[in-house]
Order: C-alpha cells, then sequence, then structure tokens
C-alpha cells in the first residue's frame, strides 16, 4: 500500500511527476483519501499488473483487492480477449483496447490522457456485454519506479440511454418520413417525445418537431432538439403536462386538453388545444393548435350574445310596461262600444252601428294583439309558467268548434274532425293547449279560400298526443316554411296584404308546444294546402319554462 500511500499528493498534474522520497501528508490520510475516493481508480506497474485499486474499484468490479493484485488490466476488467487463449494483451484485438493503449501511451511517453472515451467487450454473470469507460491515466514516478494510476469512470448507463435515444429518434424519422408531405406542412404544431424512463415524466426528451411548432411557440425547433420537455417549457410541470405525457406513453390511451394558456420569457403568451397520443418504441405525440384567435372570437361573441339578451330583456319589459298600459283604456273602449251596440242606451241609426261596430272589432283585434305581445314578452323574459291540470280532450275541441264554426260558416268553409282517442285525459296547461289549437285552426280558416275545408286530427298513445290541423288553402313555400315560426312574420307582408294578423301567433304556438316538452312541423305546398302537427307528452312534468 506505500505506493497508493504517495499517489494523491499531486493527483492533478497534467505531465509526469516525481513524488518526493519525503511525503508531504501524512501516509495513512493519503491511503484513506485514495480509498474513499468515489472514482475507479486502478494502480498498474510497467509489467501491465496490477498494483492496487481503491473501493470504488472493488465495489465496481465486484472483487476484492487481495485476488485483483497481479492480475493484468483484461482480466481484472473481465475482457472477452483475456479470455481467450492468448490471455491479455496478446491477442491480435488487444491491439485496439482503449484501456491497454492509454496505460501503455502514458508509459511510454510519459504524458498523461485525460478523459479519453473507450470501451471493453467483456464478460459478466455468464453474457458478453459492452463496458464503456471514460479514461484518465496519471505518471506515477517514485525512486525511478514507474507506475500509472488509471482512472475510469463507466457510462455504460449514460451510453445506453443515448442508444435508446438515438434508435427512437431514427424509428420516429422513418415514421415520419413516411408522411413527411403531412408532417412538415400540416398547419398545426407537431412534436415527438420520447420517455427514457418509463417511471420518470422527466426523462421526455424531444426527437422531433414540425415547422408549424415553431410558428405557433415562437421557439425555433433547432434550439430545443435532444432537450426535456422541462428544459423547454418548465411551466408546464404546474399545469401536469409532463405527467399526463408520460402517462399516455404507459396507459397507450389518447388524452385532449382544452385551453391550455402557456407563455414564458422565450414562448409568445397563447392558448392552445392540445390532442396526445401514444406512438411506438415508448414515444408520445403531441399535437397542438393556437386556438388564441378563436378563444377572442368566442369571448367576443358570448359577449355579444348577452348584450343582445340583456337588449331584448329591456325590450321585452318595455313591450310588457306598454302592453298593461294600453290594455286598460283598450278595455274601457271595447266595453263602451259593446254597451252602445246594445241599443240599451238609445237607438243607434245604420251610420252609428256601422262606426261602433268598427270601433269594436278593432278594439277586439288590438286586445289579441296586445294579449299576445304580452305572452311573448313573458316567454322571452322566461316568466311564462305552465298551469298543469288533468282535463278532458273533447272539451277543449268542443269549445274549439264552438268558437270556430261561425268563422267557417262565413267562408263556407267546411270543419271536419276526426278523433282518435285511448286516454280522454290529459294533463297541460289547459289555457295554452287551447289556444294552441285556436291558433292553428284560425290560421287554416284564415287562409282557405271560399268553399274550401279544413280537418282536425287527434290521436293519442299510452305516452303521446298527436295533433293535426289540416287545411286546403293557399300553402306554403319552402322559402317560407323556415321562417314560418319566427316572431312577427307573416307570409303575406306586403303594406296591402290580403291576410290580416300580428304574426305572433304560430310564434306562439311553437312557444307552448315546446314548453309542454313537444314539437311542431309543417307540411304545405303552395296551391296544395298546409298540415301542420305538433306532439306532446299525454301527462307533462315540468311547470316552467
Amino acid at each position: 500500500m506505500a505506493r497508493s500511500e504517495k499517489i494523491l499528493n499531486d493527483i492533478k498534474v497534467d505531465e509526469s511527476c516525481e513524488i518526493p522520497a519525503e511525503s508531504l501528508m501524512d501516509p495513512n490520510i493519503l491511503n484513506s483519501i485514495f480509498d474513499h475516493i468515489p472514482l475507479t481508480m486502478i494502480l498498474v506497474n510497467t509489467g501491465g499488473k496490477i498494483e492496487n485499486i481503491n473501493r470504488a474499484a472493488s465495489i465496481k468490479l465486484g472483487k476484492e483487492k487481495k485476488d485483483c493484485v497481479d492480475l493484468l488490466g483484461g482480466e481484472l476488467f473481465g475482457c472477452m480477449n483475456s479470455l481467450k487463449e492468448e490471455g491479455c494483451g496478446k491477442n491480435r484485438e488487444c491491439s485496439e483496447c482503449t484501456v491497454r493503449n492509454s496505460v501503455m501511451h502514458t508509459f511510454e511517453t510519459g504524458e498523461n490522457i485525460y478523459k479519453k472515451e473507450g470501451k471493453l467487450e467483456i464478460m459478466t454473470n455468464g453474457r458478453s456485454a459492452t463496458l464503456h469507460l471514460i479514461i484518465s491515466t496519471i505518471l506515477i514516478k517514485q525512486n525511478n519506479e514507474s507506475m500509472v494510476l488509471l482512472i475510469a469512470d463507466d457510462i455504460t448507463e449514460q451510453k445506453l440511454a443515448e442508444k435508446k435515444v438515438l434508435e427512437a429518434s431514427v424509428k420516429a424519422e422513418k415514421a415520419i418520413q413516411q408522411y413527411a408531405d403531412i408532417f412538415e406542412n400540416v398547419r398545426i404544431g407537431l412534436y415527438v417525445y420520447y420517455l427514457e424512463n418509463l417511471d420518470d415524466d422527466r426523462t421526455l426528451r424531444l426527437i422531433a418537431a414540425n415547422p408549424a411548432a415553431s410558428d405557433f411557440t415562437g421557439v425555433p425547433n433547432e434550439v430545443i432538439f435532444g432537450k426535456t420537455l422541462d428544459e423547454i417549457y418548465p411551466g408546464l410541470r404546474e399545469k401536469d403536462i409532463p405527467q399526463t405525457y408520460a402517462e399516455v406513453v404507459r396507459t397507450g390511451q389518447s388524452r385532449v386538453l382544452e385551453d391550455i394558456y402557456y407563455g414564458d420569457e422565450r414562448v409568445l403568451e397563447n392558448t392552445f388545444s392540445v390532442k396526445v397520443f401514444p406512438l411506438p418504441n415508448n414515444c408520445v405525440g403531441v399535437a397542438f393548435d393556437n386556438i388564441t384567435e378563436r378563444k377572442k372570437a368566442q369571448e367576443a361573441m358570448l359577449q355579444a350574445k348577452l348584450t343582445a339578451e340583456d337588449a331584448n330583456r329591456t325590450k321585452s319589459e318595455f313591450i310588457s310596461n306598454m302592453s298593461h298600459e294600453l290594455r286598460t283604456p283598450l278595455t274601457s273602449i271595447i266595453g263602451f262600444s259593446d254597451l252602445l251596440i246594445s241599443e240599451n242606451f238609445g237607438t243607434l241609426n245604420e251610420s252609428q252601428k256601422k262606426y261602433t261596430s268598427n270601433v269594436l272589432r278593432s278594439g277586439k283585434h288590438l286586445l289579441e294583439l296586445i294579449n299576445a305581445l304580452l305572452d311573448f314578452s313573458k316567454i322571452e323574459a322566461g316568466k311564462m309558467e305552465l298551469i298543469l291540470e288533468e282535463f278532458a280532450i273533447q272539451d277543449a275541441i268542443n269549445e274549439i268548434k264552438e268558437t270556430m264554426m261561425p268563422l267557417a260558416m262565413k267562408k263556407e268553409i267546411e270543419l271536419n274532425y276526426s278523433i282518435n282517442v285511448k286516454d280522454p285525459i290529459i294533463v297541460a296547461d289547459s289555457v295554452k293547449f287551447k289556444q294552441i289549437l285556436y291558433n292553428l285552426v284560425s290560421n287554416a280558416i284564415k287562409f282557405t279560400d271560399q268553399g274550401g275545408s279544413v280537418t282536425m286530427g287527434i290521436n293519442t298513445t299510452d305516452e303521446i298526443i298527436s295533433v293535426l290541423v289540416k287545411d286546403s288553402g293557399i300553402g306554403i313555400s319552402s322559402e317560407n316554411q323556415d321562417k314560418l315560426f319566427n316572431p312577427f312574420y307573416q307570409v303575406d307582408s306586403s303594406n296591402a296584404r290580403e291576410y290580416e294578423g300580428t304574426g305572433l301567433g304560430l310564434a306562439l304556438v311553437e312557444k307552448f308546444v315546446e314548453m309542454h316538452g313537444g314539437k311542431i312541423r309543417v307540411d304545405s305546398e303552395v296551391g296544395k294546402g298546409s298540415t301542420f302537427t305538433f306532439r306532446i307528452p299525454i301527462a307533462f312534468e315540468n311547470k316552467s319554462f
């Protein structure tokens, strides 16, 4: 051990050195330092045999110090060439041994070697393997006797990791080449990461990227190739992004990450939509789209919608208030007109009767319009409620018959009813149900010429009541059918239109049907009449719209 006690007096020398006979430090201290330095250190004599090894070398090689002394270097490491017939240093392959050549070079030239990379083919646990080393040598001279201190740093695991990254990169590159045009030109960002260690999401390393990725992030791809995800975008860890990517590799299940906002000193602040998908060989693909402008547009649309809804509520409140104010005097006008036309307070001449009738008819028409406006404003404001009750379908039909008969007789229109009712009792808002029927039948009569026909058909099942109103009237074009249920829309909208109306009747019908959980549709052809059909549940439960 005496020789190793002298080595560490000046271990950092770049050229050969001669240690003075008198040690600069206690030999025991030097020996302890040599033994405990965490580097594989081997002392070799001019015969190429081992003089001493330190504790780190003993642990690394799995051999006791006493068993290593006088071994040749190849025998110490378990080199494949040392197991051949000629032995260590005597086979043709030995001339290419980096370890042997480095030691010999230092002995022959006196030049120390600093961190030279080399490898040995060794036998371990009955299997051959490649040992990758970083080799340094220091020439030691004492009393005219030379030795070389060999320091060997095992980088086998690092080399294997680099090999895996390279293999993964090559495989990814081959896969990318198959779809090179798509990969290079698609207008979404694409990254490919390789997970070096399945249990460690910090080992996600970028091995491929397309030009769009650089455009979206503002970070040149050549700057980030080969780096880990944490090195490239450190702020993503707090968003659990590396954890998610690694989980996709482990599970093979794709993930979609919406509205990922990110920005740092290098990366432009943007919002991304990200699709993460598994790839072969422990790789993961990341497709991301910059949706910043889309998000801004959505926010603008939402704000516009809220503004429009607010304006709509204001409009509805105005209509409601004005309608209430108009209805009070209008009720008086209708009432007094009724009294005048009854002649209870004196006889009217023909002109007075005509004018009073016109006032009464116009007042009632205006009241219908005001009532329709009130109903519609309540629906738009969300204040309309259903008052559900059990009632007989036939009672509602009879009431509609009595109300509609005078209108039909005036135009000589035939009213037909086809009733196929399994259960005569339904649960609905009876007032709104009758208003639906009234609006549909009165519309049918209004748009049917003299001598035509109008048919109401009702069918029920255990759960649904289906009602149709069919007429032989003027019909509706397909273009107008799309607008038919819009508020205030009228098929005949000219200033001199033939058919009067508010344009709210069908809009209210659709709203009332939907409030009952139903749907309404129209089938029509110009000149061949129209059929309106609505379906609602027999027993509806929701009481508010």
